[in-house]
This record gives C-alpha cells, sequence and structure tokens, in this order.
C-alpha cells in the first residue's frame, strides 16, 4: 500500500466531527440509569483489578510476532485467545488513566454471533493487572427505560480510559461514556462486573463522520482525545478533542465540543491512531504476508513503516514506559503488544 505524508487539514474537514453532549430525552434516561443502579452493588476498578481470576501469561514465546520489535507483551487465556464469539478491539492503559498502581490494561471486545442464533450481548471491557496477570470481563449496558441493562451493538473499534471515564466509538454515532465510579457487582449472562452507559456525545449522522478508534494523546496540555476513520481505500481523517479537568470533552458555552485539530492519514485501512509528542503512530491491515505494520511520522515527513503482528487494532502509549501499544484481534493470534516509541 502506497503511504502518503501526514498533513494537517483546513478546520472545515473537522468540522463533521464536531460533538454535542445528547440532550434528547436526558431525563429520561438519568433516571434509567438511577434506576438500574438503585438495587446493585458498586465496586471499583481496582478491586476489580485485586479480584481478578482469569490468567494472561507474559513475554512467553509468540510465533504470531514474527520478527516485530516488540519490548513486552501478553496473551490472555486460551479461551479468549480463540474464540470467534467476542473480538478484541480498543486498547486502553492505565498511564492514561493516571493510575500508577496496580499498572494496567482495559481492552474492548464486541459480540460476533448472529444475534437470531444467540442473543446480543454487546460489548465487554476486559481489565488486565499487569502485576498479578490477572483480568476479568466488564459487560457493557445502556439501561431501558426500567433500568433493566439492554446490550450496546457497536463494534467498539476503540478505548479511552481517562480518570473516572471510558470513552467508546460508535462508529457513524459519536462517543459512547461510561462512569466507572458506576462499576457493578454482578450482570446478565452470569458476568462478575457490569458498566452502565451514562453519557453519549454525538455528531450529525449527515455529515459522514466515522468514529473507528480512539486513543489519548497526554504529552498535550490540555490533553487531547483522538479518534479516526477506518476507510478500505483512500485517506482517512484524525481529528482531536480537548478534555476538561474532570476528563469529560471540553464544550463552548453553546455545549459544542470543537475539534482542536485534525489530520490526514497515510493510508487506508488505519485501525488506529495515537498522537505524542508531535509525532503521530498509526495500526495498518490488510498487507499480504507475515506481518501488517505500525507508521510512525511527524507531520510532512517521510512515513516510516515498522512490522506489526496481523490484525493490528486501536493504540495507546504506556509513558513510564516510553511504549506504543495495540492489540490484535485476530483468532490464535490475540496478543497485547508494545514497541518502543
Amino acid at each position: 500500500m502506497a503511504l502518503a505524508r501526514v498533513t494537517r487539514l483546513p478546520p472545515s474537514a473537522a468540522l463533521p466531527y464536531t460533538l454535542r453532549r445528547n440532550a434528547d430525552g436526558a431525563a429520561a434516561r438519568e433516571e434509567a440509569l438511577a434506576a438500574f443502579l438503585a438495587p446493585r452493588t458498586r465496586t471499583t476498578v481496582k478491586r476489580v483489578l485485586e479480584t481478578a481470576s482469569r490468567v494472561a501469561t507474559r513475554g512467553r514465546p509468540a510465533g504470531v510476532l514474527k520478527g516485530v520489535a516488540a519490548t513486552d507483551w501478553f496473551r490472555l487465556d486460551a479461551k479468549d485467545d480463540v474464540t470467534e464469539k467476542w473480538y478484541p478491539q480498543g486498547l486502553s492503559c492505565g498511564s492514561d488513566a493516571g493510575l500508577s498502581d496496580p499498572a494496567a490494561f482495559a481492552i474492548s471486545w464486541y459480540w460476533k454471533p448472529d444475534p437470531s442464533a444467540e442473543p446480543e450481548r454487546g460489548v465487554r471491557v476486559s481489565f488486565l493487572n499487569v502485576a498479578t496477570l490477572r483480568y476479568a470481563h466488564v459487560l457493557l449496558v445502556e439501561p431501558d427505560a426500567s433500568g433493566e441493562p439492554a446490550p450496546i451493538d457497536v463494534h467498539a473499534g476503540g478505548l479511552v480510559w481517562y480518570k473516572n471515564l471510558l470513552y467508546v466509538p460508535d462508529t457513524t454515532g459519536g462517543l459512547r461514556v461510561f462512569d466507572l465510579r458506576n462499576l457493578c457487582v454482578g450482570g446478565p449472562f452470569g458476568y462478575a462486573f457490569t458498566l452502565p452507559q451514562s453519557d453519549m456525545w454525538s455528531c450529525d449522522r449527515a455529515l459522514g463522520a466515522r468514529f473507528s478508534f480512539a486513543s489519548l494523546d497526554r504529552s498535550a496540555d490540555p490533553v487531547l482525545l483522538v479518534s479516526g476513520e477506518y476507510l478500505t481505500s483512500g485517506t482517512g481523517r484524525v481529528v482531536r478533542w480537548a478534555l476538561a479537568p474532570d476528563g469529560s470533552l471540553a464544550a463552548g458555552e453553546k455545549g459544542a465540543a470543537v475539534p482542536v485539530d485534525a489530520y490526514s492519514a497515510p493510508g487506508a485501512k488505519i485501525q488506529g491512531a495515537v498522537s505524542y509528542k508531535g509525532r503521530w503512530y498509526f495500526s495498518q491491515s490488510g498487507l499480504t504476508g507475515a506481518n501488517d505494520r505500525l507508521l510512525t511520522a511527524l507531520p510532512g515527513e517521510a512515513v516510516r513503516e515498522r512490522k506489526y503482528p496481523k490484525g493490528p487494532e486501536d493504540l495507546t502509549v504506556w509513558r513510564g514506559k516510553g511504549t506504543v501499544w495495540t492489540v490484535a484481534e485476530k483468532p490464535g493470534g490475540r496478543v497485547i503488544v508494545g514497541v518502543p516509541l
């Protein structure tokens, strides 16, 4: 695939990504959330990480790396590695959230089976304790009018974990928000933990914005949330918004969160993007051969190519390690891998 230089786009390219907190029916949604939370016991991410029972491995031989210059990597348990019912997509780390003890990752998955054959389960997020190599799944839900948990049928192609909030891209709709202070014990389908949606930032769907992935730039001041579009051909856009001190999108007087800037991606089939200290990093899938690739560039400069595992998805930067990470989605080749920035 031919690569283009990453360039800053005119403000008009970012306008379709203007977001507004979804005010329609806000009162009803708040009542539904309150009804969902009322009978349930709340817990914390720290408690989830302390009590997680699934077991990952770290740094074990991994043929799927195939020459990737990895500094560290993880594999989830055998069942999660090969399942074709759930596919990992989004990745964020405790460094994004400001969490230092324990170090952790959060991974979003979407449910793939035909809903006519099995009930829709929507999206789950796995929290991995790096110190203990234990992890647990949390089911994301949207409370219905009676406060019952309904599945969220989106691709969840990215994930941002910042302070008490999780941001999950809704491909054509915007960003769904989950407040981790609402994390609850128990849930449908036997899940030990459930997290209800608490907010939504929406765009004008008619303008054609796509939210295919998400990441965080904590090297910027203010901190920036990054999202952009996956296209099968041509070059898509990546867009950044400022975040407020509480972790929410910074909105103006009229309630609109207008992007700070937008850039062109270096090619098609971009699965994830993150900026850090002025440099851009992109994961690109769909190449022939044993590897996909990580692309890096300063705006206006030639793009550098590095080997990546097949099926790379979202990106996140672990600042204390000086590494950029992805999660690979292919069954049997699911590795959470870090390479130097």
